[in-house]
């Protein structure tokens, strides 16, 4: 059982993950708003979001290095800070060119975040309950999406679209003030890699390398659907916004209670076949969307379906990631983090593209096709493993 200090550190750690998790998604139903403020177009309101994308994706692997020298803690610390001084400026700021400025600030300090935190647990913890640490954290990310949007832009509603940025900086300042406390001394060690030796750590690894490759092509299939999902549903059902919101609240409902318990899981069957298993049950759901596009309850039950799955691997191939290489955790988990906004950005380009040509269902066949892909590279990232079993160990 865990100490009472450790059990704040946990709860810290997924506060900020929460945090940083539902900024990313909130700002896409305030851009209605946003470009009524501003008194821009769409497009324009649109470029936030692609500010916080590219920095977040430009800025982790130039960051994360610095989590394999400086103390992962201070680290983390700064990036709370960056985080919180970026949302409080976007809740003030006077022109939407400022606001794109600020958005950025926010995607640095959320690139200085969220891979040390990965970091930090799997310096902190050790073998199962690493699992079950990294499984609890993850499932933030999730919760964020369940709870975490619609509270935002309930917020918004209830007096403007700048309070959810006003409440995202006032949670992030109750999380640094807790963490500051809380995370364990051993992470204030000081070490003495060069941002050059942990690059070529990192790309001197093919099992690394693999595995980076993995999440890009396994989050650019998943995006693929995630991000076209809501387009699909409302002109296929003529769903509403309110109930489309509620589609994607069930995604983000069965995500966390699969991710909340996907540490159980990878203790028993090993992270990297749970990585395998859920791979291609994710593809045989979006496939199910496919076969039963004419039917909402199909494809609401392929979507849950999918959610469960997307739950128990992704933290699993996140927990992989970590362990690879335990000297360069943080510049690993930073290039993991860039692949999958990375994996966004260009499922949003592309899916953008190939909607229009080939519709939801070809999107989502492709889709299916790229994350069984990822499950074949899963197959020459054991072959130069090694020993899971020894492996996880580290």
């Amino acid at each position: 059982m865990m100490k009472f200090k450790q059990t704040l550190f946990v709860s810290g750690l997924c506060l900020i993950v929460f945090i940083i998790g539902a900024d990313s998604f909130v700002i896409a139903p305030l851009l209605p708003a946003i470009e009524r403020g501003f008194q821009i177009n769409l497009s324009q309101a649109a470029f936030a979001v692609s500010a916080y994308a590219i920095s977040y994706a430009v800025g982790a692997p130039l960051l994360g290095p610095l989590g394999d020298r400086y103390p992962r803690k201070r680290l983390l610390l700064t990036g709370i800070g960056l985080f919180i001084l970026g949302s409080w400026l976007c809740a003030v700021a006077p022109t939407i060119m400022s606001f794109y400025l600020f958005r950025a600030m926010a995607g640095i300090g959320a690139a200085l975040t969220l891979p040390n935190v990965w970091a930090l647990i799997g310096q902190t913890f050790r073998g199962r309950q690493r699992n079950v640490i990294m499984g609890i954290t993850m499932s933030a990310l999730s919760l964020s999406i369940a709870i975490g949007v619609p509270l935002g832009t309930w917020v918004a509603q209830l007096a403007s679209w700048q309070s959810a940025f006003w409440l995202s900086a006032g949670l992030s300042a109750v999380a640094l003030l807790g963490l500051s406390v809380v995370i364990p001394s051993a992470t204030m060690v000081k070490r003495s890699i060069t941002y050059l030796r942990s690059y070529q750590a990192v790309w001197a690894s093919h099992q690394t390398c693999l595995t980076l490759v993995v999440t890009l092509i396994w989050m650019t299939g998943f995006y693929s659907v995630y991000t076209f999902l809501g387009t699909f549903a409302t002109t296929q059902f003529h769903l509403n916004t309110l109930q489309v919101g509620e589609l994607f609240s069930l995604y983000g409902a069965c995500n966390f209670v699969a991710s909340f318990f996907s540490g159980h899981l990878m203790t028993h069957v090993g992270a990297l076949k749970a990585v395998r298993v859920h791979g291609t049950l994710s593809a045989l759901m979006i496939l199910g969307m496919v076969v039963g596009r004419h039917s909402l309850v199909i494809v609401a039950v392929s979507l849950g379906g999918l959610a469960l799955v997307q739950g128990l691997g992704v933290p699993a191939l996140t927990t992989y990631v970590v362990n690879l290489l335990p000297a360069q955790r943080s510049t690993v988990t930073a290039f993991n983090s860039s692949f999958l906004y990375l994996g966004l950005t260009l499922s949003s380009l592309v899916g953008g593209l190939g909607y229009a040509w080939i519709g939801f269902s070809g999107i989502a066949l492709v889709a299916a096709g790229m994350l069984l892909l990822a499950v074949g590279l899963t197959v020459l990232v054991e072959r130069v493993s090694g020993d899971e079993e020894d492996f996880f160990e580290r």
